[in-house]
């Protein structure tokens, strides 16, 4: 029997299979993957509040039923093609996992979407409103583009995170001890929520709790070196680098 070199074996693969040649550009692949699902009919919303209804009665689990938005590709897992199922989780990437469906972010129902995923759970800051938060989502996400649909509860995530820093900003600009307690324990609490936990692929939720232990001791240049840090509505425009830098300090040490 011939023996061939790595060489030879993989151009004779490469020519047994002229697609492995074959490359496509984002935009192509992001038309391929929406002209290859169904077109759906935007459903009406009693047929949406009696499926609600139904699954609350027999029990179903939230997320177990597919609502039939346009935004929901049907696609899960790996980005890439060709990926199983069981490799969806690999290497360290914690953005997407084998149960995470893409959203196509420039549907017309993305609305929809983004608020079919809220977070109920979530503390919401003083004067945000879930509507207000929701519209705020479906803005930040609104691109000709996919993303998992933890993206979009980690936006929610996120975007809260940062109202909090802003409120703790007003509770110590006006004196208000609770309140500033009250935000100071949030703020905290931030680093373990769930999305940005599933997100972090690199030591954000360890500065976040670094900036919270600080800003719990009062720390007002804290909260806004992390509302810096976050572009939160609470930063007073004023740069302190070199503190958000010794956050990262303490937080990564020498593997910085």
């Amino acid at each position: 029997m011939k023996m061939m070199a790595d060489d030879e074996l993989i151009a004779a693969l490469r020519a047994a299979d002229p697609a492995a040649l074959t490359t496509v550009s984002d935009s192509d692949a992001l038309l391929a993957v929406r002209r290859a699902r169904p077109e759906r009919r935007r459903p009406r919303w009693a047929m949406i509040a009696a499926a609600i209804a139904a699954v609350i009665v027999v029990g179903v689990p939230a997320g177990a039923a597919a609502t039939g938005f346009m935004a929901q590709t049907g696609w899960f897992g790996s980005p890439n093609p060709g990926d199983h199922r069981d490799r969806c989780i690999d290497g360290g990437v914690t953005e997407y996992d084998c149960d995470d469906e893409w959203i196509d972010l420039s549907a017309p129902d993305l609305d929809e979407v983004v608020a079919s995923v809220y977070p109920t759970w979530m503390p919401l800051a003083p004067g945000v409103t879930r509507e207000d938060l929701t519209a705020r989502v479906v803005t930040i996400s609104s691109r000709d583009a996919l993303t998992p649909v933890t993206s979009l509860r980690r936006a929610y995530e996120s975007e809260s995170y940062k109202d909090w820093l802003t409120a703790w900003i007003a509770a110590n600009d006006g004196g208000d001890t609770a309140a500033q307690e009250t935000a100071s324990r949030v703020i905290a609490e931030a680093a373990g929520w769930p999305a940005l936990v599933a997100t972090d692929g690199g030591g954000i939720t360890d500065i976040m709790r670094a900036f919270a232990e600080r800003i719990a001791a009062g720390d007002r240049e804290a909260a806004q070196a992390a509302a810096e840090y976050e572009q939160a509505p609470g930063w007073d425009g004023v740069e302190r680098r070199e503190l958000v830098d010794e956050v990262f300090d303490e937080v990564f040490g020498d593997d910085r």
